[in-house]
C-alpha cells in the first residue's frame, strides 16, 4: 500500500507541473514565433515570402503554342520537330532554304545551335535571307545548290544594320560561298567583329554606305577568292592582325584596302580597282588603293603580285619593319609608290604615274629592276628624311611634262597644273571607261591583271592626247631590250 500511495503522489505532481507550464506557453512573445520562421531564411529577406516556407515563388511564362519553342531571347519561333538542342524546344534544321526563311530564322538557328556547329544556306530560286546575323559563339556557313551572282546575294542586311557582326572572343567564324549585300548600310559596316579569328572563301561582298565592307580588328584573318564591292568614302576593306590573303579583289571608289598588320603577314594576288562613281570630283583625288600603316617594329609583311588601277595614291606603306613589295603593277595613278617611316623593298614592279613614280618621304626603299612610266617630275624621289638605294630601274618619263597639257592662247607657264590638281581630266581612256558601283562584277579571274610589257608601252598612253610623248615611243622600250641606250 505505501508504494502505491507513492506512485499516485508521484503521478498527481506531475499533472500538476504540466497544468503549470501549460498558461506559459500558451502566452509566449509572437515575435518568437516569427524569429524561428525568419531564422533558417535569412539569406532570401530581400524577397520574404512567410506563408511558403523558404520558398519563394516566381512568374513562369506563358507557354508558347504547339509546334513553337522559347528562343534565348524570350520569344517563341516555330519548331522543326521533336528532339533536344541547346536552344530547347525541339529538332534543330541545319539547312535553311533562303527562299522560303522569315526574317530571323538564321539567327534563330545559330541560336539553338552547338558551339562550332555549320549552318548551310540554300537558294535555288535566287531568294535571299534578310536578316542582320549576331553571332556568339563559333560557327561555320555555307552554301549549297548556290553561287553568287549580279543581283543574287543570299544574305541581305536591313538598312543601318551589319550583315554579320561577330562577338570579341569567339574562336572562330567560317563563310564560304556566300553572297552577301548591304544596300543600304549607313554607319553600320557589312561584316565586323573584333578578336577573334575569321577566314572567307569563295565569298562576295557588295556594300553601299558609309562605312566598311569589311572591318575586323584586332583578329588572325584569311581571305581566299574572296571579293569585295563597295561604293564609300571609307576603305572597302579594314583589317587588323595577322592577314593571310590570296586572291582578293576590292573595286573600291575611294580606298581600297586599309591594312595594319600586328605580326607576320603575308599577302597574294590582291587586285584593287577604282570605280567610276566620283570620277572628276575631289574624293578622286584624295583616293587610295591600298594602304598598309601602323605596324610595329617586329613584323615582317610580304606583298605579291599586288595589282592597282586607278588611284590617285596607288601605294601606301608607312611604318613596320620590313615590307616587301613584289612584282606590284599600279596604272593610272597620280603617285604610285609612296613610303612614309618604313622600311621597303620594291622589286620588279611596273609603276604608272603622271607625278612620282616612287616616293620616300622619310624612311629607307630599295628598288630594283623596277619600270616606271609616265612621269612628269621624277620617277624615284626621296625627301630630305627619306633615303633611296636603287639600281636597274628603268624610267620612262613624259618628254614635255606639263607642256603636254597646254591648251588655247594662254601662257604655258601659267596655265600648266600637275594632274593631282585637277581631278576632273581623265588621265587615260582606261580611266573614262571604269564601271560604276551598280554595274561592275568581278572577272573570272581574279587578280588576273595585264601587264605592261616591256616591249611596248600602254596602249591606252599612246591613245590618250596627253601622253603624246609617249605614242612614238616603242623605239626606246625596244632600244632597251637590246641592250642600247633609250634616245
Amino acid at each position: 500500500m505505501l508504494r502505491l500511495s507513492r506512485l499516485m503522489a508521484l503521478w498527481a505532481a506531475l499533472i500538476l507541473g504540466v497544468a503549470a507550464a501549460a498558461p506559459e506557453a500558451a502566452f509566449a512573445s509572437p515575435d518568437a514565433k516569427i524569429d524561428q520562421q525568419i531564422r533558417p531564411c535569412f539569406g532570401l529577406l530581400i524577397q520574404p515570402n512567410l506563408s511558403h516556407g523558404c520558398k519563394v515563388r516566381y512568374a513562369k511564362p506563358k507557354p508558347c503554342p504547339r509546334g513553337y519553342y522559347r528562343t534565348r531571347s524570350g520569344r517563341c519561333a516555330i519548331s522543326n520537330g521533336g528532339g533536344d538542342g541547346p536552344g530547347g524546344g525541339g529538332y534543330v534544321s541545319r539547312e535553311i532554304n533562303c527562299d522560303y526563311a522569315y526574317p530571323g530564322q538564321v539567327s534563330d538557328t545559330l541560336a539553338r545551335l552547338y558551339d562550332g556547329d555549320t549552318i548551310t544556306l540554300t537558294s535555288s530560286q535566287g531568294g535571299a535571307c534578310v536578316e542582320s546575323l549576331n553571332i556568339t559563339q563559333s560557327v561555320t556557313i555555307v552554301v549549297r545548290n548556290y553561287t553568287p551572282g549580279p543581283g543574287r546575294p543570299i544574305l541581305v542586311a536591313p538598312a543601318d544594320q551589319p550583315c554579320i557582326k561577330i562577338a570579341p572572343g569567339v574562336q572562330f567564324v567560317v563563310l564560304e560561298g556566300l553572297g552577301i549585300e548591304s544596300r543600304r548600310g549607313g554607319l553600320a559596316s557589312c561584316i565586323v567583329g573584333r578578336a577573334t579569328e575569321i577566314a572567307l572563301k569563295d565569298v562576295t561582298v557588295r556594300y553601299d554606305g558609309d562605312a566598311s565592307a569589311f572591318d575586323i580588328g584586332d583578329s588572325r584573318i584569311e581571305l581566299s577568292n574572296a571579293v569585295f564591292i563597295g561604293r564609300t568614302r571609307s576603305a572597302v576593306v579594314k583589317a587588323t592582325g595577322t592577314i593571310m590573303a590570296s586572291n582578293v579583289e576590292i573595286a573600291a571608289t575611294a580606298i581600297g584596302g586599309a591594312f595594319e598588320t600586328a605580326g607576320d603577314s603575308r599577302l597574294r594576288d590582291i587586285r584593287i580597282v577604282r570605280l567610276g562613281d566620283w570620277t572628276g570630283s575631289s574624293r578622286t583625288r584624295n583616293s587610295a588603293g591600298f594602304v598598309l600603316s601602323g605596324m610595329n617594329r617586329q613584323q615582317l609583311v610580304t606583298i605579291d603580285s599586288l595589282y592597282v588601277d586607278g588611284f590617285s595614291r596607288g601605294v601606301y606603306i608607312g611604318g613596320g619593319d620590313e615590307t616587301t613589295l613584289l612584282r606590284p603593277v599600279v596604272r593610272d595613278s597620280d603617285w604610285a609608290v609612296t613610303v612614309e617611316n618604313a622600311n621597303l623593298r620594291l622589286n620588279d614592279g611596273e609603276l604608272e604615274a603622271v607625278d612620282v613614280g616612287l616616293y620616300v618621304a622619310s624612311g629607307v626603299a630599295y628598288a630594283s629592276h623596277n619600270k616606271i612610266v609616265g612621269v612628269m617630275r621624277s620617277g624615284i624621289y626621296a625627301d630630305a628624311g627619306g633615303q633611296i638605294r636603287a639600281v636597274d630601274n628603268r624610267i620612262y618619263a613624259r618628254p614635255e611634262g606639263c607642256k603636254a597639257l597646254v591648251s588655247g592662247f594662254f601662257d604655258g607657264e601659267l596655265t600648266c597644273r600637275p594632274w593631282f590638281e585637277a581631278p576632273e581630266l581623265y588621265r587615260t581612256q582606261r580611266d573614262r571607261a571604269r564601271l560604276d558601283y551598280d554595274t561592275y562584277w568581278p572577272a573570272d579571274s581574279i587578280g588576273a591583271a595585264p601587264p605592261m610589257a616591256a616591249s611596248n608601252p600602254p596602249p591606252e598612253l599612246a591613245d590618250d592626247a596627253a601622253a603624246a610623248g609617249l605614242a612614238g615611243g616603242p623605239r626606246p622600250y625596244e632600244t632597251l631590250q637590246k641592250g642600247g641606250a633609250p634616245k
